[in-house]
């Protein structure tokens, strides 16, 4: 009877609580956002705040981790309230907080009667991450001070009397401990008996830094995910060691977002404070930025776009990755970023009139734009001869006045082979160019001798499905893709050309594969780099 009182009393309990209003969001194999709503009972349900300490031995990371705390703060207040258990975990710095409520609360909880193997033990993969890219290089230790400020800083805090490679000793004065309600532990095991003994099932992780602690603890996201627990990130309270001088040679902020998509592929969903306190998700300021990068924009149709690379080999660096990091492998250039915003059967007519103030006019200020484009226009334009120039001028026109500082560089479009090199393309192109006083990136013979040492080596086999004879479709299986009114067979390389490189037309469609755009890229770099030294130096334009 006394069993059965208290369960009633608990649910009773529950059904009197308010839910969290939760928007979780994972990424699909091939990088899209998932979307799912939930409702999580506040009583059953924790915040971790991992590694949130007083000071770094990265100083840029002591600068960001000053600027986000009071936001977490709020959300940390919020959750609090609704019933929400906030566990502190500042690892390595329990000694301020020994005899303390909040301390003994975490260390004297019951212990848990199943304790999942290695709990108390860093977690460094989880077997979905097994065959995946690790997205980030941190075996620098993700630094990203400028040597001699971090050298300063590293001095200051020996000055102090501190380590300077683990200068930490508390948690950030920011954050407020309850020490009514909250609980201290930088221990896995006795955080999983906190949450046992309560009957927490619900786990929000938030604090620094992603790549390493968050997800790597002993209370981080692994360990959390592979042992049951409904966890999620939130992704915009928390950050990352990653030195933009090291691969992929993105930014800061940019190598976070790299890193949480990661996490919401493989290890667990993500939401935003905002769906707490309300109003928008918290973005670092400009001042956090780092150094200035230049911003290159890539124009065209689907031989810039790189739509089927995206979507079949996803984990692969694609175009304008390639385009970047083969730029940072000069070593003496400025870094850059690399916006890919070439469409899949666009001409100029179609971009000027449909997306061109969403996707060109709001982009950052540009550095060198590249311009792509001739083979819909003359498929799908009317009058190409007269059109084409017209629409090419009106675009420049715009383009000079949104990105005024910018290089335009028209390109030549690609050969599809050793016969249909789009010489009338290119003739136009060039023509609009001298009359424009703008130098052309000639791609088309680079391009034309890759072509002439392998025909089909640079295009993926796009076939129909319809076209494979019936006894040789299931050797096709693996490779079938919905497409429109008829599943095709798709590859990004030559691997089928043994069972099927002898039906007619199997390697016809000549869009670009990996190795393809590996080759766009390597020629862009070769040509932009000397232009980025010359115009980027002292004095040059």
């Amino acid at each position: 009877m006394r069993i059965s009182a208290l369960c009633l009393l608990a649910a009773a309990s529950l059904a009197a609580e308010t839910p969290l209003s939760l928007t979780l969001q994972t990424r699909s194999s091939s990088g899209r956002p998932v979307l799912v709503k939930e409702q999580w009972p506040p009583s059953s349900t924790a915040v971790i705040v991992c590694d949130m300490w007083d000071l770094h031995h990265c100083k840029n990371a002591v600068t960001r981790a000053v600027e986000m705390a009071p936001r977490m703060n709020e959300v940390l207040e919020k959750a609090r309230a609704a019933g929400v258990l906030i566990i502190h975990a500042p690892s390595s710095c329990m000694k301020p907080y020994e005899g303390t409520p909040a301390r003994e609360r975490a260390r004297t909880a019951p212990a848990a009667p199943r304790l999942p193997d290695k709990i108390g033990e860093w977690c460094k993969q989880i077997p979905a991450e097994e065959m995946a890219v690790y997205p980030l290089d941190q075996s620098d230790g993700g630094e990203d001070d400028d040597p001699e400020e971090h050298e300063k800083w590293a001095a200051e805090l020996t000055a102090r009397g501190l380590n300077p490679r683990a200068p930490w000793t508390k948690q950030i004065n920011t954050l407020r401990i309850d020490q009514e309600k909250d609980a201290v532990s930088d221990s896995g095991v006795e955080i999983w008996n906190l949450l046992d003994s309560r009957g927490i099932d619900h786990v929000i992780l938030m604090g620094v830094h992603l790549n390493m602690c968050v997800a790597g603890r002993p209370f981080g996201l692994r360990q959390m995910a592979r042992n049951g627990k409904h966890v999620v990130l939130m992704r915009d309270m928390t950050d990352t060691m990653y030195n933009p001088a090291r691969w992929p040679y993105v930014s800061h902020t940019r190598g976070t977002e790299i890193f949480v998509q990661h996490v919401e592929r493989l290890i667990c969903p993500t939401i935003t404070s905002d769906q707490l306190i309300g109003g928008q998700p918290f973005a670092f300021s400009d001042a956090t930025a780092g150094k200035k990068r230049l911003q290159i924009i890539l124009l065209g149709d689907s031989t810039t776009e790189a739509g089927f690379p995206k979507k079949h080999a996803p984990d692969e660096p694609q175009f304008e990755d390639m385009l970047r990091i083969k730029l940072a492998t000069e070593g003496d250039l400025p870094p850059c970023d690399v916006c890919n915003e070439g469409v899949s059967g666009e001409f100029i007519r179609r971009l000027l009139d449909t997306r061109y103030d969403k996707a060109v006019k709001t982009k950052p200020q540009a550095d060198y734009i590249f311009i792509r484009y001739g083979i819909n226009d003359i498929a799908r334009r009317e009058k190409f001869a007269e059109n084409f120039p017209k629409d090419f001028r009106e675009m420049l026109a715009r383009l000079r006045q949104d990105h005024p500082k910018a290089m335009l560089i028209p390109m030549t479009v690609i050969p599809y082979s050793a016969t249909n090199t789009h010489d009338d393309i290119n003739a136009a192109v060039r023509k609009i160019a001298a009359e424009e006083k703008l130098a052309v990136f000639d791609i088309a013979p680079r391009y034309l001798a890759e072509l002439k040492k392998n025909p089909d080596g640079l295009n993926y086999r796009r076939f129909p499905l319809s076209k494979i004879p019936e006894n040789l479709r299931p050797l096709a299986t693996p490779y079938i893709t919905p497409e429109g009114a008829e599943p095709k067979v798709v590859v990004m390389d030559n691997r089928l050309d043994g069972l099927f490189g002898h039906l007619p037309g199997w390697a016809g469609d000549r869009h670009p594969n990996l190795a393809g755009y590996n080759v766009i890229a390597d020629e862009t770099a070769k040509w932009l780099a000397p232009v980025i030294r010359k115009t980027q130096a002292p004095g040059g334009h």
